[in-house]
């Protein structure tokens, strides 16, 4: 068990990462398209964006949409550890929404190779 000055409020904020997840998602999302739009590879008949170009779309598309999950799981982990229990649930879904998020955009990325 490590000494948390406040194992509720760490779980307290590692539940509130995990509803931002959804959030993280549209912006991330968002930013993506945003990203491709300035570069002219938005629309239906724009074309496939090269690797780099690829790359320079989902990477920060990715670091957003994932953020909220890596501070529910690091928040939740130290919640479990100092004795919160629910904090484990906490941090295995933001452990599960960044494992997404990379298999996604890392399937996205490599699709246009």
């Amino acid at each position: 068990m490590i000494d948390s000055p406040d194992p509720s409020r760490d779980q307290r904020w590692a539940w509130a990462f995990v509803v931002f997840i959804v959030a993280g998602a549209i912006l991330g999302q968002l930013v993506g398209y945003g990203i491709a739009s300035m570069m002219g590879y938005a629309g239906a008949d724009a074309p496939t964006p090269p690797f780099g170009a690829a790359l320079l779309i989902g990477v920060p598309a990715l670091l957003i949409s994932s953020a909220p999950g890596a501070a529910a799981a690091y928040f939740g982990i130290r919640a479990g550890l100092a004795g919160k229990v629910m904090g484990y649930v906490a941090a295995t879904l933001g452990v599960l929404s960044i494992a997404f998020w990379v298999v996604i955009t890392t399937s996205a990325v490599l699709s246009t190779r």
